[in-house]
């Protein structure tokens, strides 16, 4: 793999600027990196660019408890009753249903929701004990290999996955190898071209750095898998559940500080516990700051995303390819 702070990964351009310095702002990570943009293409990259040790070294075993779950209980059941509209786009794309595998599937609230609407549902984590498949991953020097056949799935989806991955080009051609022919494969991740990266800049909670190894645009994203013999069919920037959050907590970044109050209060206990064991509380005054500020802010929030909606644009997208 060539060096993506140098040669954009993407498109193979050797023009990367620059954006911003950024440091971890949700579990504390300690160390600087730098967000590079291709000037060609638009995908940004964390640079100095990670091994593979240093990124399992990045989740430092809080990012889920032993559960598989990340949030607080009653944000954990919203997910939930939410799941199910994540799934609504595909399940009208592919009526017949089929086996659909769920690569990075996290506390298991869209494998559940799309096992409910009829899908043979395979849910693979390899972080998660929510994962029901984990076993059918194996990986290799850091990259992962898929113990499934040739075409095997009708379908394959990643919510917020492949921005996490040091090379996401070999996870799609592995990805695109255990697809269907016409099959749809969904990747969904932050937009790096969206407004809101743009005006919020190192303050965009989506940034997530230093786990948020790539910041695709959705032209970018279409680019790369285009090599793969994927066909964008579908665009949406529609995310009740994400969009109007991100906002919100980005708007209080830029009034309170960068450090994700609000978020990290909602994370679940045990996680904060670990946190609290390791000198890393969550900062109680600007926390509550945030909660006394939600109610306004969080309805500004929420026009401010339909009319961003209104011109194709949103914190994430998630694109439906179809496999040629």
């Amino acid at each position: 793999m060539r060096n993506p702070c140098a040669i954009c990964m993407v498109c193979g351009s050797n023009k990367l600027s620059v954006m911003y310095p950024v440091q971890d702002t949700n579990e504390n990570v300690p160390g600087k990196w730098e967000i590079v943009s291709c000037d060609e293409c638009g995908t940004g990259v964390l640079c100095p660019f990670p091994g593979d040790s240093e990124i399992t070294s990045y989740y430092r075993q809080v990012f889920y408890n032993e559960e598989g779950k990340r949030f607080r209980g009653w944000m954990e059941t919203l997910r939930h009753m939410l799941a199910s509209l994540r799934g609504a786009t595909l399940n009208k794309l592919m009526p017949a249903k089929g086996r659909l595998l769920d690569f990075g599937s996290g506390a298991g609230h869209f494998a559940a929701a799309q096992s409910r609407a009829g899908w043979d549902v395979h849910s693979v984590d390899p972080y998660s004990i929510a994962s029901r498949n984990a076993e059918a991953c194996r990986i290799i020097d850091g990259a992962f290999e898929l113990l499934y056949p040739d075409a095997h799935f009708d379908a394959v989806s990643l919510w917020y996955v492949i921005e996490h991955l040091r090379d996401p080009r070999a996870a799609i051609a592995e990805l695109t190898r255990v697809l269907k022919p016409g099959g749809i494969m969904l990747l969904a991740q932050q937009d790096f071209a969206s407004y809101q990266a743009r005006v919020f800049g190192p303050n965009w909670l989506y940034l997530d750095p230093p786990r948020h190894i790539w910041q695709f645009t959705a032209d970018s994203l279409t680019r790369l898998a285009a090599q793969f013999g994927l066909r964008s069919i579908r665009k949406s920037w529609a995310s009740i559940e994400m969009g109007p959050f991100c906002i919100l907590q980005s708007t209080l970044n830029a009034i309170l500080g960068n450090h994700n109050d609000l978020f990290r209060f909602l994370k679940n206990r045990n996680l904060s516990a670990r946190e609290n064991r390791e000198a890393e509380a969550v900062r109680l005054l600007p926390a509550l700051v945030s909660l006394l500020l939600m109610p306004f802010l969080g309805v500004l929030a929420l026009a401010v995303y339909y009319v961003l909606l209104a011109v194709r644009s949103g914190d994430v997208v998630s694109i439906y390819f179809c496999k040629e």
